[in-house]
């Protein structure tokens, strides 16, 4: 089993590593539905293997065949019929933090004594349309569940989120209420209360977007553990 330790991702992984980055999932101008690796007008490619598993549900919260469309640096999510909610599973591969404060991404081992370390997961999800069971978890590993219908909000509205990790609500999470603003700007940064719940401004933005990031460290250890990463985006009512 594993003991959680409730803070922020984003914090552990500033000086510009690429595991601080966000993953979302969000339509280009042809409609394709992009898995987003990078800051917003920033993005980086990436090996679509990382991208392993993607599922879409339609306005009534049904499953609907979906698949990873592997393109040559990226992916996306194709869903074989009409999706109202699509997700995605990012393994970021493993990273350590050196003696010196620099992190690699290689395999375990690459690091001499690590400061932190352990495979990073990454898990999107985007609501495109209504959907009946808005406030249904998926069961990602770490997952933020809206409280209210994402397609009744407009900016400005204020909507509270519970975040899940393995299905229980997780305390003292570290949120960024709009990724959109990228990392390098003071976006609004919140902590889940006792009962795993926050509340966050809607931004005035065709998509929204929030994230939370968290380390479960491995029960005796002081050194390794996950990293796992969710992203809830949603398209703002005009």
């Amino acid at each position: 089993m594993k003991r959680t330790l409730a803070y922020a991702l984003g914090l552990l992984l500033l000086a510009g590593s690429a595991a601080a980055h966000s993953v979302w999932i969000e339509p280009d101008k042809s409609g394709r539905l992009m898995i987003n690796n990078g800051d917003p007008g920033e993005l980086d490619s990436y090996d679509p293997a990382r991208v392993t598993k993607a599922w879409a549900y339609d306005k009534d919260g049904k499953a609907v065949a979906a698949e990873v469309d592997r393109m040559d640096k990226s992916a996306a999510v194709k869903p074989a019929g009409n999706a109202a909610l699509v997700a995605a599973y990012f393994d970021n591969k493993y990273w350590a933090k050196g003696q010196d404060g620099k992190w690699s991404n290689g395999p375990k081992g690459t690091v001499n004594n690590p400061t932190v370390a352990g495979p990073s997961i990454k898990m999107p999800k985007t609501y495109l349309a209504p959907v009946a069971s808005f406030a249904r978890p998926l069961g990602l590993d770490l997952e933020i569940v809206p409280q209210a219908d994402p397609a009744t909000l407009k900016a400005g509205d204020k909507l509270t989120v519970l975040v899940l990790l393995k299905g229980q609500p997780l305390a003292d999470a570290g949120l960024v209420g709009d990724i959109f603003l990228g990392h390098d700007v003071k976006a609004e940064k919140l902590k889940t209360d006792k009962d795993g719940k926050a509340t966050v401004t809607v931004p005035k933005r065709v998509f929204a977007g929030i994230e939370v990031s968290h380390f479960a460290k491995d029960a005796g250890s002081t050194v390794e553990g996950s990293f796992y990463n969710a992203s809830l985006v949603f398209k703002v009512k005009p």
